[in-house]
């Protein structure tokens, strides 16, 4: 017996909405939301804390339909904390938002039919801002130790779309 594609289609996670991830940052991350771009782009721009012990980051998180969300600490400066040195898992900040963007999550890769690790169907509330925070906690193991420990595919190793 063949299986209706109308059938498969309606098993598929909805995709979310700009209304719904604003709704989920509002509720659950402390912090400014708001939309932008005739309610395509929702922002959240607030502080995280890796860790009790850590330093305040100002962090802007941008998400547009159709478009990957983007991660950028504001403040501290990210490079002068690391007094010039390449800073891992960024990418090259055009966002026009000033500060560091931050590589979270394996990206689309065209040439390997890779997905990418962050979807549509997906909170950012639940996905993009606890992976921020767990960068900010590697990153500042690295800042000591020069070792990245967090994981992740070197940027020299894969292609991406859409940063």
């Amino acid at each position: 017996m063949a299986t209706d594609p109308s059938f498969l289609k309606r098993l598929e996670l909805p995709l979310i909405g700009i209304g719904e991830q604003y709704m989920a940052l509002k509720r659950y991350c402390p912090g400014t939301v708001v939309i932008i771009d005739n309610d395509k782009t929702v922002q959240w721009e607030g502080i995280l804390k890796p860790t009790p012990f850590s330093r305040e980051y100002r962090v802007v998180i941008k998400y547009t339909l159709s478009h990957p969300p983007v991660c950028i600490v504001k403040d501290p400066d990210l490079s002068a904390l690391a007094e010039d040195r390449k800073i891992p898992h960024t990418y090259q900040n055009q966002t026009g938002i000033k500060g560091t963007q931050l590589c979270l999550y394996l990206p689309v890769i065209k040439k390997k039919n890779k997905v990418s690790e962050w979807q549509p169907t997906m909170f950012l509330a639940d996905t993009i801002l606890p992976w921020a925070s767990v960068w900010l906690f590697y990153y500042e193991f690295w800042l000591h130790s020069g070792v990245w420990d967090g994981g992740g595919v070197e940027h020299d190793v894969i292609e991406e779309s859409g940063r």
